[in-house]
């Protein structure tokens, strides 16, 4: 069934949105963009296909353009990351694109607009996973040293996806983590002085374990430090 757009009125209260009436009713305020986009004007007629499109449209376009606030708050309101016992260094918050589904999905968002204002703003580079995951393992290392597997599972649950993850994770050097680890056992083992060899040993082989570090740099660490 096919409706006439009967006017188009511009918002006084917001001159980037206009008002379009479909057969002498109010029917919807979208962006002027999309206006000119699907090339409405007033005595067209259009199919429900047609109108169906148009407020997709525009729900993508309210989708993206609400992300974009966050990633400019984001950047206003930046805080540090920093170690609290070195200088800090004001940086922007990256968003993920889980994070960021989550924020639109609590905006109402249907499942479509998001999926697509993501895309753009990925293709745009507003979203980019990898920098976040650098980012977190520079954090990481300079603050609360982890080994790679516990630095893996740190970014899959923050919404990195696996290969992503790996493929950050593996441009860390397999000597810089060996030394990381080294740095934090022999603090680490000040606290075990007083214990029997054995029980001293086992204790920090667990303890670097679960700092996410594999057995072949628990290895040579403890043959370094007993």
């Amino acid at each position: 069934m096919k409706q006439k757009i009967t006017d188009i009125q511009v918002l006084s209260e917001l001159p980037s949105h206009q008002q379009l009436f479909l057969n002498g009713a109010p029917f919807l305020v979208i962006h002027a963009a999309l206006i000119e986009k699907f090339g409405l004007r007033i005595g067209l007629e259009i199919e429900t296909e047609a109108i169906e499109k148009i407020i997709a449209a525009d729900e993508v376009m309210r989708a993206k353009n609400h992300a974009l606030r966050l990633l400019r708050e984001a950047k206003d309101n930046a805080t540090t990351d920093e170690p609290e016992d070195s200088r800090p260094t004001l940086k922007p918050k990256i968003y993920t694109k889980s994070e960021m589904e989550r924020q639109l999905e609590r905006e109402g968002f249907s499942t479509d607009a998001i999926e697509t204002s993501i895309a753009e703003l990925i293709r745009s580079g507003h979203i980019r996973d990898r920098k976040y995951a650098e980012n977190w393992i520079v954090r990481r290392q300079k603050s609360n040293p982890r080994g790679k597997t516990l630095l893996k599972h740190e970014l899959v649950d923050r919404g990195i996806d696996k290969e992503t993850a790996e493929q950050v994770i593996a441009t860390v050097e397999t000597e810089d983590e060996t030394k990381v680890a080294l740095q934090i056992a022999q603090k680490r083992a000040k606290q075990y002085k007083r214990l029997p060899t054995h029980v001293a040993k086992r204790r920090l082989h667990g303890f670097l374990a679960r700092r996410g570090f594999g057995s072949d740099i628990v290895r040579q660490v403890l043959e370094q430090i007993f």
